[in-house]
């Protein structure tokens, strides 16, 4: 992997655990990391950069992963968007790309993985 692109991987999930690994690898592969523990509380603090993504867990008290993306859409944010979940529906993971979503990731997530799509995400985003 060479050199990360500039922005932040916000990292939305109501896990604490998963938001604490998660974030901790994405920083150890050199990416700055913000975490929030609700969708809720990630739409109160973001301030979008063009270099941004935003990973997101689906199931969230209050507020879907899915939810989540269609209200940044609603508010004309292009960014791109990485939707983790555990389920294994094929419909969800049509609703997540319908939605403008750049990928659908099913848990166990490889971390090198989803380094690679953040990179990918930060590359292209608007």
């Amino acid at each position: 992997m060479s050199k990360p692109a500039v922005g932040i991987a916000w990292l939305v999930d109501d896990n604490k655990s998963v938001r604490d690994s998660t974030g901790a690898f994405l920083e150890a592969m050199g990416y700055r990391v913000q975490t929030h523990a609700s969708a809720l509380e990630f739409l109160e603090k973001f301030v979008p950069d063009q270099s941004d993504c935003i990973i997101a867990d689906y199931d969230m008290p209050g507020m879907t992963g899915l939810e989540l993306l269609e209200t940044l859409r609603r508010r004309g944010s292009r960014l791109p968007v990485i939707i983790i979940t555990g389920r294994g529906e094929t419909s969800l993971e049509q609703r997540v790309l319908a939605a403008g979503g750049l990928k659908m990731l099913y848990k166990p997530v490889d971390g090198l993985d989803l380094a690679d799509l953040v990179e990918t995400a930060m590359r292209a985003a608007p």
